[in-house]
């Protein structure tokens, strides 16, 4: 009786086990799937441009991603887009704002007041959408990551510096990464 009693508590601790294994796998799962909103550029900029703290705003706003989308609005765009028989504009073409824009394929209610596509390839291009976790960077970068935030990796820059494109040369990550760095001085050996 009593080894029935034991099997029976033993099979009940697998169960309830089980069941919180799997409410834990859901629960992540559904903060992954989750849609974090979009903030634009114009609203990391209050935090991002000062000298002292690096000017990571300046910096983007100097490189080529910061002019992505106008560069869809020159004459050799459109050259090249209808040498690709695109049929509409490029600045309008699936085509070419899935790498010239930042999140110009999601939902308009993730936009949030300042977002505008102009920004062309911007902070979030890179770190993510950051409406759940712009606050939270400040003082804790491991729970941004919870929130949405993300670390730029190879594979998300090689995901449009590809052979796909038709301005394609060659990638190299590293000296990419050094061209676009932008740390914090106050937080040596951080990419802000």
């Amino acid at each position: 009786m009593r080894k029935i009693a034991w099997l029976g508590a033993a099979l009940l601790l697998v169960v309830a086990l089980v069941w919180v294994v799997q409410a834990n796998g859901e629960e992540a799962k559904k903060a992954e799937e989750q849609e974090h909103g979009f903030i634009g550029a114009l609203s990391c900029k209050a935090c991002h441009k000062s000298e002292a703290k690096g000017d990571q705003y300046g910096k983007w706003l100097a490189s080529p991603h910061a002019h992505a989308y106008q560069s869809l609005l020159t004459d050799e765009s459109k050259k090249i887009a209808k040498e690709l028989g695109i049929e509409v504009a490029p600045e309008e073409a699936a085509q070419c704002l899935k790498c010239h824009v930042t999140a110009w394929d999601a939902k308009a209610e993730l936009f949030g007041k300042k977002y505008d596509k102009i920004e062309g390839v911007s902070c979030e291009s890179c770190h993510g959408p950051a409406a759940d976790w712009k606050i939270a960077h400040m003082k804790d970068v491991e729970k941004a990551m919870t929130l949405g935030m993300i670390a730029p990796a190879e594979e998300l820059c090689l995901s449009c510096h590809n052979d796909e494109s038709p301005t394609f040369k060659e990638f190299k990550f590293e000296e990419a990464m050094a061209v676009v760095a932008h740390p914090n001085p106050k937080k040596a050996g951080e990419g802000e």
